[in-house]
């Protein structure tokens, strides 16, 4: 049903993240997509002309969608403080609940003989 000329249509996707993890250093990226066509068709003189085709596709890193580039130091060190004191306010309420204290048992009483002497005149 075709009449002299039909238009396809490629649509593709980069991920943000792909293009700023792999191409950090550079601001624009040249891809040449290949794509051919063929039909299967009953019709015996169906030609098709330039099937073949190479397209080439510029993209453009956009500045503002670019992350930084880390995280500050005094970041990572306000976090590590605010996890050491948390960690030391822990112990503190655990030791003053007494979590820390050693169980003491009192020995098993053993019964206690006291010898009485009998003199051997008595035995």
């Amino acid at each position: 049903s075709f009449e002299r000329a039909a238009v396809l249509t490629a649509r593709g996707r980069l991920w943000n993240s792909t293009f700023l993890e792999e191409y950090l250093t550079v601001t624009s990226v040249e891809l040449i997509v290949r794509a051919s066509v063929s039909v299967t068709s009953s019709i015996k003189n169906l030609v098709l002309k330039d099937a073949s085709t190479q397209i080439p596709v510029s993209i453009y890193l956009d500045p503002g969608a670019a992350v930084a580039g880390g995280v500050p130091w005094w970041v990572i060190l306000l976090a590590v403080l605010a996890g050491v004191l948390v960690l030391a306010l822990l112990v503190f309420i655990l030791w003053k609940l007494g979590f820390f204290h050693r169980a003491r048992y009192a020995p098993p009483a053993v019964p206690q003989y006291h010898a009485v002497k009998i003199p051997r005149e008595e035995r």
